[in-house]
């Protein structure tokens, strides 16, 4: 009996110094210890990586569950003591619905069946994806609360990314206005939307326009997101949280700071804009940063240097490399430009050859897929209105100064589609892009392309879409095959993805020839008319 007795006091010695073992199914928001405050939330999702972040309000260590089940299988922890937690999970599989849990290394304060989210998809992997755009939303008002619930009761469709247009927190961006005015707002969207945010005006506190405080990262904003800058989630690093850009399925967003980084040719955004967008081979790029570069609703972007610096600064940029679509708040109203191109001064410059196509409202893109949409969202907390006098901006198609909204967002391959969702419930406005030229539905390997000739400046455009590297040769020959000239300045391969090369042609009398395309192994010809 005295050994069965040492025996057991001995298990109950051993099973003390052991963690104690939570089940997954059990939810908890607090402990006698920690309590959850803030999130959990989700940041800088790749497709194999996602960032977890929450607050406690006392210092304790960090640990996630996460699975595809809530049997979990995955855990990574953190053993410094912290009220702010961050923990990044790593080694995921793409595309994929997985569950998780936050808490200490001991115990689970947070996950049930609603802290999940979706990895993003591999690179060449396509699928349709669902945004829900916000912008100007974060003052706690009934209006706020009526916009997210709508959005929450419009459709079962999964929301694979949440991204933020400026004036996130109302008025001045500190973390007490984050908390009231956004995380205890939006507690289940966090939870299962990742979140990529871009800041505004009021989220550096109104400290004024590319200002010596400004231009630091001293902001609340700072602080409480963790955005992709490294280019952990595709992209050219950035380097700094106050811009960015990410791939999502065959997309290519940027997230740019219209307020507190410089615009100037030469300043470091600018810069690396212009080469994060000529590196990038997704089918569509997505811009979205908070000050518009056309509205006249509370904004007037023809008196305002926020406005009119990103008009003449960054907007060529833009619609030189083909950037489809631009999201903007600030403004509250909600706005929507036709399909432009080159419209970069006053409003009254503006004339119908700006505009690509006369197309109002379900546009038609083709190589070399010219022409941009600008659309305002700043009504999704904020009251709308009053516009400007002379409202509406010509260059804008429709113009709303009264409901607020959100934009929900479809992506599936070749088509986008945007709709403006009312706080009703009720979709006020809607637009589309549909994009010809080379295919994306063929086998791994193979190489979809189209090739144009443009008489205006006497050159060829070879589109592409490959599923791998492939090498590559481009020839200029007679109907006989005689050997006109080898284009030794384009690139020696095409990379993943979509690609587009320019070719300049040389003198050439009009006449029928061939432009020969040689992709590894196999050999394509095409018969123009070319030449003067």
């Amino acid at each position: 009996m005295r050994t069965i007795l040492i025996w057991c006091l001995s298990l109950i010695c051993v099973f003390s110094q052991l963690p104690a073992q939570i089940s997954p199914q059990s939810q908890a928001t607090k402990n006698n210890s920690a309590t959850i405050v803030r999130g959990a939330y989700l940041q800088a999702i790749a497709p194999h990586s996602i960032t977890i972040r929450w607050r406690t309000d006392v210092p304790t260590d960090s640990r996630v569950l996460a699975g595809k089940t809530m049997n979990y299988g995955i855990s990574v922890q953190n053993t410094t003591f912290t009220t702010e937690h961050e923990i990044t999970l790593s080694g995921l599989e793409s595309n994929q619905q997985y569950f998780y849990a936050v808490g200490t290394t001991t115990e689970i304060l947070q996950g049930d069946s609603t802290n999940k989210f979706i990895s993003a998809p591999a690179q060449g992997e396509f699928i349709p994806v669902r945004v829900w755009a916000t912008g100007d939303f974060g003052n706690g008002s009934a209006a706020q609360a009526a916009v997210r619930d709508a959005y929450l009761n419009y459709d079962s469709k999964p929301t694979n990314l949440w991204i933020w247009l400026g004036d996130n927190a109302y008025a001045s961006g500190t973390d007490s206005e984050y908390q009231t005015n956004v995380f205890d707002m939006y507690p289940e969207p966090l939870k299962r939307f990742p979140l990529m945010p871009s800041p505004g005006n009021h989220d550096y506190g109104n400290t004024g326009f590319a200002s010596g405080i400004t231009l630091t990262t001293d902001a609340p904003y700072f602080s409480i997101f963790t955005t992709p800058q490294n280019g952990e989630s595709g992209g050219i690093p950035s380097f700094s949280p106050k811009y960015y850009s990410y791939n999502y399925s065959n997309i290519h967003f940027v997230s740019l700071d219209s307020y507190g980084s410089l615009q100037d040719p030469g300043s470091p955004m600018v810069e690396w804009l212009k080469s994060d967008l000529a590196n990038h081979n997704q089918r569509w790029t997505i811009v979205y940063f908070h000050h518009p570069p056309y509205t006249k609703g509370t904004h007037d972007s023809d008196t305002e240097i926020e406005l009119y610096s990103i008009r003449q600064n960054i907007i060529p940029i833009l619609e030189q490399h083909g950037v489809d679509l631009v999201l903007s708040g600030h403004s509250h109203s909600n706005e929507r430009s036709y399909l432009l191109h080159g419209h970069y001064g006053l409003s009254y410059t503006f004339s119908p050859s700006m505009m690509v196509q006369p197309n109002h409202t379900n546009f038609v893109k083709s190589p070399p897929y010219t022409g941009t949409v600008y659309a305002i969202c700043g009504t999704s907390g904020q009251s709308p209105g009053p516009s400007q006098n002379d409202a509406p901006m010509p260059c804008m198609f429709f113009n709303d100064f009264n409901t607020n909204c959100s934009m929900v967002l479809d992506i599936d391959r070749d088509l986008l589609s945007a709709k403006y969702l009312t706080s009703a419930g009720t979709v006020l406005h809607e637009f589309s892009i549909t994009k010809t030229g080379p295919s994306s539905i063929i086998e791994y390997g193979e190489v979809s392309y189209e090739i144009t000739y443009d008489s205006s400046d006497q050159s060829v455009l070879l589109t592409c879409f490959s599923t791998k590297k492939t090498s590559m040769k481009i020839s200029l020959c007679g109907l006989k095959g005689e050997l006109i000239s080898n284009f030794t300045d384009i690139p020696a391969s095409l990379p993943q993805g979509y690609s587009m090369q320019k070719i300049k042609l040389p003198e050439l009398s009009k006449a029928m020839y061939l432009i020969v395309l040689q992709l590894d192994d196999q050999l394509f010809s095409k018969k123009l008319l070319m030449g003067k």
